[in-house]
């Protein structure tokens, strides 16, 4: 059957190619909602104009998200991936859509809007079968900063369904059968001013109280476990002659297990000033569980890599530091495949592209893996 598919979706290469054209040119940074949610608009009406039942989901203050399903049941597959991308408004035309050498480039052709368009085609195609699988689609607006806003109804849509299939671009062919989990605490040090050269002694420096546990933070790491804890962010301080009264750092803390997260969360809450008169406070800013090779994640893998051998793909495994939705979607106990988007590279950078050969092989593995076992 996977052949069928692929001979279906070559054949609808060009129109793929111009679709991709329209969601890169439509630029949809996180940190501007209406930006995401015009783009969400227009998925949604081009699906509803090839006959893909699709509605607008309100993220609020995120945007919208995109959710489309074909011959809906309980039980089907989920078809996972986000709208948003990290380049600021304008990138666009300095970094423009280009189709060169069997290679499209652009802000977001690689994370993820390659991804979107083989999702829109696998959903389009679906709905001419005379008897279409179960298949839905959910395009989130705030993956990239950790889909805060959007968690709730993806969890909700998502156990619905008994596996999800996640459209995040694929490095060097590969599947991702494990991500790291991932979390962000912001630490912040409260202490009392002071007149650094008349009579420091009366202050506490919440700067040097940083310091102290920036350093108390290597003791957490566990290198053979992989367990790395990165301090990205610190300010502390008025002025030069001001003992500083407050303090904050923002750690990334990643570990491949839950055991690990837990271990590492906890530490960090539970941490005692080394001067009594500083006081800590810490927020957990955000968190994703890791994507961890469970038995049905495995059982998933298995299977896509036996399919993806009938359209020409030699499906690898990865693992990953980095998170997505399919760590959500996972740790809620559905099996889950990650990285089952077109393959290509330079994520976050001003050289990503994607490799246009693959995106039809790319819609032939997931509508494959859409049909019952």
């Amino acid at each position: 059957m996977s052949r069928n598919w692929l001979s279906a979706f070559e054949s609808d290469l060009p129109r793929l190619c111009a679709e991709l054209e329209h969601l890169v040119v439509r630029e949809s940074p996180t940190e501007e909602p209406h930006l995401v949610s015009q783009l969400a608009a227009w998925v949604h009406d081009r699906l509803r104009e090839r006959g893909v039942p699709a509605e607008l989901r309100p993220c609020a203050p995120a945007g919208d998200a995109v959710l489309a399903s074909v011959a809906f049941q309980e039980g089907g597959t989920l078809i996972l991936g986000h709208l948003d991308t990290v380049w600021p408004e304008g990138t666009v035309s300095s970094m423009p859509w280009s189709l060169a050498g069997g290679r499209a480039s652009g802000p977001g052709v690689f994370d993820m809007k390659a991804g979107v368009a083989v999702g829109m085609a696998v959903l389009t195609t679906m709905v001419r079968e005379t008897r279409p699988f179960p298949v839905s689609l959910l395009l989130v607006p705030d993956e990239e900063t950790g889909s805060a806003h959007s968690r709730d109804l993806l969890l909700s849509v998502a156990r619905r369904h008994r596996q999800v299939l996640v459209l995040e671009p694929s490095l060097d062919g590969a599947a991702k059968v494990a991500r790291k989990g991932g979390a962000v605490f912001c630490v912040s040090f409260t202490g009392r001013s002071a007149h650094a050269g008349l009579e420091p002694e009366r202050g506490a420096s919440a700067l040097a109280e940083m310091a102290r546990f920036t350093l108390w933070l290597e003791g957490l790491a566990d290198e053979a476990k992989e367990t790395t804890l990165t301090p990205t962010l610190a300010r502390a301080g008025v002025a030069e002659n001001v003992v500083p009264e407050r303090a904050v750092t923002t750690i990334d803390v990643r570990a491949w297990t839950r055991h690990e997260m837990s271990r590492v969360g906890a530490a960090i809450r539970g941490y005692r000033c080394v001067n009594p008169k500083i006081e800590v406070s810490v927020e957990n800013r955000s968190e994703r569980p890791p994507l961890e090779p469970t038995p049905a994640n495995k059982a998933l893998y298995e299977r896509a890599r036996r399919v993806a051998s009938d359209v020409g793909l030699d499906l690898g495994a990865a693992r990953v530091g980095g998170t997505s939705d399919g760590n959500l979607t996972s740790a809620a106990g559905i099996a889950t495949l990650d990285g089952l988007g077109p393959t290509g590279g330079g994520a976050h950078a001003r050289d990503e592209y994607v490799l246009v050969a693959d995106l039809p092989r790319r819609a032939a593995l997931v509508a494959a893996l859409c049909e019952p076992d």
